[in-house]
């Protein structure tokens, strides 16, 4: 099923935008559906088993990938003189039935059950786990003095297993709860303090979108890290000797016989109130696993620019390559395609670089094309380029990233995550209107999706990042834009669904494909390199963080 719409019924007035930029899309770069759709179809055939990292499946996508830079004339910029780099990824897989999870409050010890009452993977670095451990509560496990929010505050948690909520609190502006969500941010802090385990638990703002039973999905396919040349995982504390996530019933069962009341830590929960308290009862908690390497593969090309002064400079385009690969089955299909996530980013990725490398359309900048694998695992892909990139940090000017567009209907906006918070701002709002959109603010700004793809890395090396995503707004007024969004992340996100029979737009594919075109060349033809905001939180915390950054021995 498409829906169709003239393109022209998009277009809008470009008078008002540098004479450039209007040039460029008056003169399209012959961007069309069918070859877009023709990457789609490939990438998310039953074939390719969902292109999980690790597989077979994700090496022929990885294959088709640099055969297609090739044949547009780019350059490797692989390791070795390959379009390929290649580092070491480490499986965590939980031994079936071996998790066991129990708590004594002096009456006796009540077991929680796997599944219903918790979830938890396999260790990257343990054959077998055992803690019997104490327990404390606290809160979202945040230390932030500039928002004189500690939930650390007066307790001593050494030995201790934590009990802690995902996320942070609402009350934070969105670029702190963003910050403050993540891992790099949470579980250092509670290592210092000398925790030995973690039991997360979803917020009641979590419980009103979503199912327990997503998260059960979640935990069918095993978790993934990488290692580095001295063997270390990465993004693994040793002193934590496992994480799980804590149900409803889960922290009901593990509060019975206290005197604090599940209902009390959602209310502070909810409330975004600091603190924490010693729990009662000694928990006891066991697991054996399985660890198992294999190969991540990312596929990096380069443009060289046109400009002598500026071709040492780089921007970066990004698109995850892999999906989640084969797991439980619904309605008669374990594969899960990944067609819009992010088959559909990779081929605009491949069409933008089809474009670029045209003769006289190359820009004053160079343009690194990166296609990153084990997104979905954890921003792996990404991360590793960051710890080792293929040109020197300080040269990357920005990255501009594309992950999951839905083109299910015909678009009237788009949104740019990362805009508010460097000069990429401006080469933002005159690339979608020159493109046709009308540009809107994050309509989910409590899923905090700009720490959630793989610009993160880029941001954390001091590199300002910017990712287009689909807005909400139907070109068609009888047509619901959020409605159609939301199901398909209830429906089709991250399942077997995920295929190349859901709607495509044309039209819609084709002028979000030429924003992105515009945006790269905006950027990469600027003689003046983007910069972050004066007083952005990202720009303060991380900018910082580029001098001196050049590459490092892969």
């Amino acid at each position: 099923m498409r829906f169709l719409l003239p393109f022209a019924a998009m277009a809008v007035a470009s008078t008002s935008l540098p004479s450039a930029l209007a040039e460029a899309a008056g003169q399209s770069p012959g961007f069309d559906a069918e070859a877009l759709l023709g990457h789609v179809e490939f990438l998310s055939d039953d074939l390719l088993e969902g292109r999980a990292a690790g597989t077979r499946g994700y090496e022929l996508a990885a294959r088709y990938v640099a055969t297609s830079f090739r044949r547009y004339g780019l350059e490797p910029a692989g390791t070795e003189d390959s379009f390929y780099q290649s580092f070491d990824l480490v499986e965590g897989r939980l031994v079936p039935e071996s998790a066991e999870l129990s708590i004594d409050s002096g009456a006796g010890p009540t077991r929680l059950e796997v599944v219903d009452d918790f979830l938890v993977g396999g260790s990257y670095i343990d054959e077998t786990t055992e803690v019997t451990a104490p327990l404390a509560f606290v809160g979202h496990g945040i230390t932030a003095p500039e928002l004189g929010h500690d939930d650390y505050a007066g307790i001593d948690v050494e030995g201790r297993v934590l009990v802690m909520f995902a996320g942070a609190p609402s009350t934070f502006s969105h670029d702190q709860r963003a910050y403050y969500s993540t891992r790099d941010a949470k579980f250092p802090n509670a290592v210092k303090r000398g925790a030995i385990g973690l039991l997360v638990v979803q917020t009641p703002e979590w419980y009103r979108k979503y199912e327990w039973d997503s998260l059960v999905r979640s935990y069918a396919f095993p978790g993934m890290r990488w290692s580095g040349k001295d063997g270390r995982v990465k993004g693994v504390y040793p002193q934590l000797k496992f994480g799980a996530a804590l149900s409803r019933d889960g922290l009901r069962k593990l509060l019975e016989g206290s005197e604090v009341a599940p209902q009390d830590l959602y209310d502070q929960a909810d409330k975004g109130i600091a603190g924490g308290r010693l729990l009662e009862g000694t928990l006891t908690f066991r697991r054996r696993s399985g660890q198992s390497g294999s190969r991540g593969i990312n596929v990096a090309a380069v443009l060289p620019g046109a400009d002598p002064e500026l071709r040492d400079e780089y921007v970066v385009i990004t698109a995850h390559l892999d999906h989640i690969g084969i797991g439980p089955e619904r309605e008669g299909d374990a594969i899960y395609n990944g067609a819009y996530d992010n088959a559909m980013g990779i081929a605009i990725m491949l069409e933008v670089a089809r474009a670029m490398s045209e003769p006289g359309a190359r820009p004053a900048r160079s343009v690194l094309f990166l296609a990153l694998d084990a997104e979905e695992k954890g921003l792996l892909g990404s991360d590793y380029f960051a710890e080792y990139p293929l040109v020197p940090m300080d040269r990357i000017v920005a990255n501009v990233n594309l992950d999951m567009p839905l083109f299910i209907y015909p678009l009237a906006d788009v949104v740019a995550f990362g805009a508010e918070h460097s000069s990429l701002g401006t080469h933002v709002e005159n690339a979608a209107a020159a493109a046709g959109f009308k540009l809107s603010p994050d309509p989910m700004p409590e899923e905090v999706l700009f720490i959630r793809s793989d610009q993160y890395p880029f941001v954390k090396q001091g590199v300002p990042a910017v990712f287009f995503v689909t807005g909400f707004t139907s070109s068609d007024p009888s047509i619901k834009g959020g409605e159609i969004w939301r199901d398909f992340l209830r429906n089709h996100y991250h399942q077997p669904s995920d295929q190349i029979d859901l709607p495509f737009h044309d039209e819609s594919v084709v002028a979000f494909t030429l924003a992105n075109y515009l945006l790269i060349r905006s950027i990469a033809d600027d003689p003046v390199r983007p910069t972050w905001n004066r007083g952005d939180f990202f720009g303060d915390l991380f900018g910082g963080s580029r001098e001196g950054h050049g590459t490092r021995q892969n």
